[in-house]
């Protein structure tokens, strides 16, 4: 189930040497693999590296928001745009604090982006969130293009500027802020 409305946690890695961390290298190999394949960007866990299903993964959500905005710039270049390649800091930082200020409290809704505007020194900037469970990358991009308002945000040609935050809320939904700008 998806909702949508108008980098966090890396997996540490255990000393040089060891059993456990090269299970991790393992993980992350097929994590850089799935992204590469435009799979769903997971890391498995040590105990079952090689044979990692859904049920034996992490979400790695630094991976996640990278990949949709691979995704995203990959739609914007097939419209003739120019990729969104810079994250800005600042917008950044606003979109990591609103995707966990949605995680801790429930609330779906977006914020006034004035304060970003202001902040930020931007001239403009939109907002597309996203909250469901079993989301990937894909399925995330792919809701906000089949709506009207949140496509727009994405193919937005000033859009030269970006920041992205994703979170799992104690419900364990995937929670996500995509802000795009365009910087004075």
């Amino acid at each position: 189930m998806t909702a949508l409305a108008p980098r966090a946690a890396r997996l540490p890695l255990d000393p040089p040497c060891s059993r456990p961390a090269r299970a991790n290298v393992a993980a992350v190999v097929l994590a850089v693999l799935a992204l590469c394949l435009g799979g769903f960007a997971v890391t498995a866990s040590p105990a079952s590296a090689a044979a990692a299903s859904e049920t034996d993964v992490e979400l790695d959500l630094n991976l996640f928001e990278d990949r949709i905005l691979a995704i995203v710039n990959k739609h914007r270049k097939a419209a003739d745009l120019k990729p969104v390649r810079s994250v800005s800091r600042c917008v950044d930082r606003f979109s990591e604090r609103w995707a966990r200020h949605l995680a801790e409290t429930g609330e779906f809704v977006h914020r006034d982006q004035k304060r970003i505007l202001r902040r930020c020194d931007l001239t403009w900037v939109g907002e597309d969130l996203v909250r469901g469970t079993g989301l990937t990358p894909a399925s995330v991009v792919r809701a906000w293009l089949d709506s009207p308002g949140h496509r727009e945000v994405l193919m937005k040609p000033r859009a030269n500027r970006a920041g992205i935050g994703v979170r799992i809320d104690d419900q364990g939904r995937i929670v996500g802020v995509l802000n795009f700008a365009d910087i004075n």
